[in-house]
């Protein structure tokens, strides 16, 4: 039964794995697009976005050194790192003026 199980696990893995990384493939080249277009070359992101990022990250092991676009992947480590030392994220820039 386990055998057959395993077998059956090998067949869907083949079977959507090259989707998946065609879905992937499509929105990296989408990112690139959008990228040419941003007038900066620095894109800030917030602090709920940095979250968001490390939250995704985590459930692909951290392992993001060929899938992040948005920053680069020793910023996403230092966010790590903050993360994990407790510090909250702080926004980028100066406060406004009221």
């Amino acid at each position: 039964m386990n055998s057959m199980f395993s077998l059956l696990m090998a067949f869907l893995t083949q079977l959507f794995m090259p989707r998946q990384n065609a879905q992937l493939r499509l929105l990296k080249a989408q990112i690139q697009i959008l990228r040419t277009r941003v007038p900066t070359q620095r894109i800030i992101l917030s602090p709920e976005e940095k979250a968001e990022l490390l939250r995704v990250g985590a459930e692909c092991g951290h392992d993001i050194d060929r899938l992040m676009e948005v920053a680069k992947p020793a910023t996403y480590k230092r966010w790590l790192a903050q993360m994990h030392s407790g510090r909250p994220f702080k926004a980028v820039g100066r406060p406004r003026r009221t």
